[in-house]
């Protein structure tokens, strides 16, 4: 007699194991990026600071930061000229369409990659030390190609942007 209780006791304990809740699920992990795709997400974002740099207030470390070679010292001499000159931007630039079209080793054995991007002016001026437009009358949509190079650190740096309107970057 006594293995009959017994048995009701192992039986209602294993259903009681069965009514508990189901476990939380688990999320499923998330892909990482593969190295291209990461590189890719790199040069946008510093084409992305670049055209979100404020011409006003950016310093040469600023520039630094994201630029470098010709382009990096170009835009030093014009922020320099600009500041003398008492001229000052308002209005922001905005960058669309940007796709890495190329990437590579350069000659050197630098990895680079180049991109298309759309640059519309529309909505910046600049004025001089008076507060007068100065904004010179050109295309206020411009077509550019960038190149962006492995610098010191592993990080991606801005070497080129040139006007190419045969990359149709606007459209």
């Amino acid at each position: 007699m006594a293995a009959g209780p017994l048995v009701v006791l192992v039986s209602s304990s294993l259903l009681s194991g069965c009514a508990a809740p189901p476990p939380e699920p688990v999320p499923s992990p998330v892909p990482s990026l593969t190295q291209e795709q990461q590189d890719d997400a790199a040069f946008r974002d510093v084409m992305t600071r670049y055209v979100d740099l404020d011409a006003n207030t950016d310093t040469e470390e600023d520039l630094a930061a994201i630029l470098t070679g010709n382009l990096l010292e170009d835009e030093k001499s014009g922020l320099a000229t600009q500041r003398q000159a008492g001229q000052r931007t308002v209005g922001k630039e905005v960058a669309t369409g940007f796709v890495v079209t190329d990437r590579g080793l350069d000659p050197d054995g630098v990895q680079y990659m180049t991109a298309q991007v759309c640059l519309d002016l529309t909505g910046t001026r600049l004025l001089d030390r008076e507060g007068s437009d100065i904004t010179p009358d050109t295309d206020q949509r411009l077509s550019l190609q960038a190149k962006a190079v492995v610098s010191a650190g592993n990080s991606w740096r801005i070497s080129d942007v040139v006007r190419n309107e045969d990359v149709h970057a606007c459209g």
